[in-house]
């Protein structure tokens, strides 16, 4: 790992780098449950049930419980609200790996190349940004990955609405056919490469493609420990419009 990664693993501690706000972590066991530690913040329970689409999500203590079924799904939508996700992931050391794992469309895997190759030959919604942790716990090897967003090596353009009308999802089969958000400009400060896709939690649809630092700017707040500017008038918001609910003269989407 470098420096230069904005979340890293640094004996067994998350490490952010400035800037960059709260993530998601997620344990994934040998058997049972995944267990999901994702930041404080009002709306949790709605947004596992109605983004993520999990009937009831379990809250214990400072965790929640969820099904195994809904991982990758957890996984894209913990990217695009946070940045970033924190995958601890359980392994058994006698499993092997097969071509099943290079061929595999999600974060789950139990062989011996721990995660490294795993859907290698298969396009994604999110990628590596670091190494593995590795720790032995006997029977098992732990291991620690560090999931960003889908890149793009193309020079991004302006984003012009090809998602517009679109019900944000964040299962495979929903995005089939949704670009990169890494393809276009930020739709809002227009200075860097987008990372995330936006959506309106009141209505659903997808909004523009964000920055992350864009993208967390309200429930992070404009602090300047936070690594932006206080809050000014002139901050474009105009992608809202892409919203097919959205009225200045009405309601307004949520953020």
């Amino acid at each position: 790992m470098t420096d230069e990664l904005p979340v890293r693993i640094v004996d067994g501690r998350v490490v952010r780098a400035p800037g960059v706000g709260p993530v998601a972590m997620v344990w994934l066991p040998l058997d049972g449950q995944v267990i999901a530690k994702i930041p404080p913040r009002k709306g949790n329970r709605h947004w596992l049930h109605e983004t993520v689409g999990i009937r009831s999500p379990e809250f214990d203590d400072d965790r929640w419980k969820l099904p195994r079924s809904s991982l990758v799904r957890l996984v894209t939508a913990a990217i695009d609200r946070y940045g970033f996700i924190v995958l601890w992931r359980d392994m058994s050391r006698l499993s092997q790996c097969t071509r099943a794992c290079l061929e595999a469309t999600g974060v789950e895997c139990q062989c011996s190349c721990l995660g490294a190759h795993h859907g290698q030959d298969a396009a994604g919604w999110f990628e590596r940004v670091g190494d593995a942790v590795v720790a032995d716990r006997g029977e098992f090897t732990r291991t620690a990955v560090v999931y960003g967003a889908r890149g793009s090596d193309a020079d991004a353009v302006v984003y012009e609405g090809k998602l517009a009308g679109e019900r944000y999802r964040v299962d495979r089969a929903g995005r089939r056919d949704w670009p990169a958000a890494a393809q276009f400009m930020c739709a809002s400060c227009m200075t860097v490469k987008a990372a995330v896709w936006d959506h309106c939690h009141t209505h659903g649809f997808v909004r523009a493609p964000l920055c992350n630092r864009c993208n967390t700017r309200y429930w992070r707040g404009w602090r300047p420990q936070h690594g932006r500017a206080t809050h000014n008038r002139n901050f474009d918001d105009s992608y809202y419009r892409w919203c097919p609910e959205h009225s200045n003269a009405r309601r307004r989407c949520s953020a």
